[in-house]
């Protein structure tokens, strides 16, 4: 390797105080040297660190430089990719890795160091590389501290959300992106990524105490619901109880022979990746064409259940229809029945109303008659009244001459 090819790790640690130097040394061994992302870590993380100032350790950030004031600090992943994205473009390198606290890189070459392994692959004509993780789960409790492939000697293969690993890049003289895919590889132009992986062993739980302490109080409070919602973060989903044994099987793992790992390394290079690419989208195409017909038999089986639904409504629908005509035809007879009543009332009214009026002139003119009977009736009465007076007083005289005509 020339003196003038440089490559940074961006190292990002919460909480790694007993593996967090040997990560670092091994690092710096291998020619890389190290820019460390502290999230702010309340363990002896940042002291084990310093150790390695001035010998491959760059700088010791703390981030976010402003912590969360009487709050657990959150695990604000998006953040630190992002600045992870600003040191890329500014930091001057020619290789950047993406690495985290819990993990070991190494070249798919026995004897060659990563540095040296990386240049090569730049000359190559390649500016990205892809690594294939290992997961050493912990067998027991004995671990205390230091370099964990010194103790941790089973494997396990890597789950589905873990097999991308583009986090080694060529620094394209612009920037480049970690965010988009949560870290799991990088965005860059152009990108050609080298066929054969290089190796990532991954500690992430190292005992039963470490395991429950990770879990529930270093990493499930604080992580942030937007990442959540992004499915980040599903690594510790299965675990619900602080009960939870973190102690793996021996049995149900696979012992670590690293020749046999190199082998495998470059037998599984981009074409046969490809092939198992493609096969795997031949069988994921057949499974989703078996769950598409499946859903159109269901949807047949609903769709014919329906139409029997909608030929008995269709029936009870075309009764009532004809109940409705008949009613429409009883009411439009009736309307006529209506119009017909409504004719020989006016009728009856006009003749009541003629009736009515000559009844009232005749009423007027039996007034006037008997207005003037009355009238003569009282000059009856009075002539009657005159004569009565008359009578009486001429029977009055005839009396008194009566009378006079006796005495004498």
């Amino acid at each position: 390797m020339t003196s003038s090819f440089r490559v940074i790790a961006l190292l990002a640690a919460y909480n790694e105080e007993d593996i967090v130097s040997s990560v670092i040394g091994h690092l710096v061994d291998n020619g890389v040297e190290v820019y460390l992302i502290d999230n702010r870590s309340t363990d002896g993380t940042v002291s084990e660190a310093k150790k390695w100032l001035g010998k491959g350790l760059l700088e010791i950030e703390s981030f976010p430089e402003r912590p969360t004031e009487g709050e657990i600090q959150p695990f604000d992943w998006t953040a630190i990719l992002g600045r992870k994205e600003e040191l890329a473009n500014t930091l001057d390198a020619d290789w950047f890795l993406h690495h985290d606290a819990d993990e070991f890189r190494e070249a798919p070459w026995p004897g060659m160091k990563l540095a040296p392994a990386i240049q090569w692959v730049d000359q190559l004509g390649y500016n990205c590389i892809d690594f294939r993780v290992f997961n050493f789960p912990p067998v027991d409790d004995r671990f205390s501290g230091g370099d964990p492939r010194e103790h941790f000697r089973y494997w396990e293969q890597a789950a589905d959300f873990d097999l991308h690993q583009l986090k080694c890049w060529k620094k394209p003289g612009g920037p480049v992106s970690l965010v988009p895919s949560g870290g799991h590889e990088v965005g860059l132009p152009n990108r050609r990524v080298f066929p054969i992986p290089f190796l990532l062993r991954h500690y992430p739980i190292r005992g039963q105490a470490h395991g429950r302490r990770k879990v529930f109080s270093e990493r499930r409070g604080r992580f942030v619901e937007r990442e959540r919602a992004r499915q980040w973060h599903i690594q510790y989903d299965g675990i619900d109880e602080e009960s939870h044994d973190f102690l793996a099987d021996p049995a149900k793992l696979r012992p670590f022979d690293e020749d046999q790992v190199r082998l495998e390394l470059m037998l599984d290079n981009a074409v046969t990746r490809h092939e198992k690419y493609l096969a795997g989208l031949a069988k994921n195409a057949s499974e989703d064409q078996e769950r598409a017909l499946e859903q159109l038999r269901i949807e047949q089986t609903d769709l014919t259940r329906s139409l029997r639904e909608l030929e008995k409504e269709r029936s009870v629908l075309e009764s009532d229809l004809a109940i409705l005509v008949e009613r429409v035809a009883a009411a439009e007879k009736l309307a006529g029945e209506r119009e017909r009543l409504l004719a020989d009332v006016d009728r009856d009214c006009k003749d009541a109303r003629s009736h009515l009026e000559a009844s009232t002139l005749e009423l007027g003119r039996a007034q006037g008659r008997a207005a003037a009977f009355e009238a003569r009736a009282e000059e009856l009465a009075r002539e009657l009244e005159i004569r009565r007076s008359e009578g009486w007083l001429a029977s009055l005289r005839r009396l008194f001459e009566g009378q006079r005509g006796g005495n004498s």
